[in-house]
This record gives structure tokens, C-alpha cells and sequence, in this order.
């Protein structure tokens, strides 16, 4: 099992970022391999929600809130993902002198048994890397009210604390 906790200090209010973050539709503004997102169904905030995300290479995933603490937390699991048997993600932002600390709490079982195994330390590296690059994707949305039009590899290392 892969289990990361990547974080990052973003200069900006609580509110301000847990308003960009909870907009799960717009996951595309900062999340680079995703190409498009929509909520099923009438519900878009809240335990229960599904968010239907279209990434790169004509991949579809799906993910369920279980979890949802407005202005605080929310935690969903993902379906449909390649080579992954089981993903939960769990998001929450904390106020800290003025600035804002973002938390990504992560599980990801892989599938194929032995092979599976084999393939976490490659998968977490991936992981760890994409997970930095949507954090400080995320931070420039924020601070820079807009989304960054570079490769998210491009954007400097993360605060990771406030």
C-alpha cells in the first residue's frame, strides 16, 4: 500500500483557498492530466457527490465523497483507475498566522498482486511528484487568481509549512 501526505503553505485566507478547492469541478484549473470534470447528478458539494473526471489518454475515472466538512475537510474514493485496486484521498486546509496549510492524505492499493508490489516504489515516486505539482498548481491559482499556463513541472519547490 502507498500512502503519501504532501502539503503546502499557501498565503492566502482559509476561505479563499477552501473556496478554489471545493469547487470539484474545476479540478482541471489546477490538476494537470485532467482534461475535464462534472458532478453527477444534481449534488456538487457534499458526502455522497460523485465527480466524474476525463484525463489524458482517454482515461475516465470516477470518485465518491464519503466525507465532507464545509470549510474545513472532505475525503473521496477513487474508481475506475488504472492499475489501482483501491484510492482514498483525503483533503483538508488548517489556517495558520494568516496563511493557509493545505493537506493531501493519500492510500493506494495497486492491483496485480505480486507485480503490484513491485511497482509502489516507481508508483510512489509518480504519485509524490504529481501530487507537489497540483499543490503548487493549486498555490498559484490561488495567490495569482488564475490558473499557471506552464508545465506544472516548471512552478518552484512548495512551502510545505506555514
Amino acid at each position: 500500500m502507498i500512502k503519501l501526505l504532501l502539503s503546502a503553505c499557501i498565503d492566502a485566507e482559509k476561505n479563499n483557498v477552501w473556496e478554489i478547492l471545493s469547487q470539484v469541478e474545476k479540478i482541471n484549473l489546477w490538476v494537470e492530466p485532467v482534461i475535464s470534470a462534472y458532478c453527477e447528478g444534481d449534488l456538487i458539494k457534499g458526502a455522497g457527490m460523485v465527480r466524474v473526471c476525463r484525463l489524458k489518454r482517454n482515461i475516465t475515472i470516477k470518485e465518491k465523497w464519503i466525507s465532507w466538512d464545509e470549510g474545513h475537510s472532505f475525503t473521496y474514493v477513487g474508481y475506475n483507475i488504472p492499475m489501482v485496486k483501491r484510492a482514498i484521498n483525503t483533503w483538508s486546509v488548517e489556517s495558520i498566522k494568516g496563511k493557509t496549510l493545505v493537506t493531501s492524505k493519500s492510500e493506494i492499493e495497486l492491483k496485480g498482486g505480486i507485480v503490484g508490489k513491485l511497482l509502489e516504489p516507481l508508483m510512489r515516486l509518480i504519485s509524490k511528484k504529481m501530487g507537489n505539482e497540483s499543490l503548487a498548481s493549486l498555490k498559484y491559482l490561488v495567490e495569482n487568481k488564475k490558473p499557471y499556463g506552464g508545465k506544472l513541472s516548471t512552478l518552484p519547490d512548495l512551502p510545505i509549512t506555514c
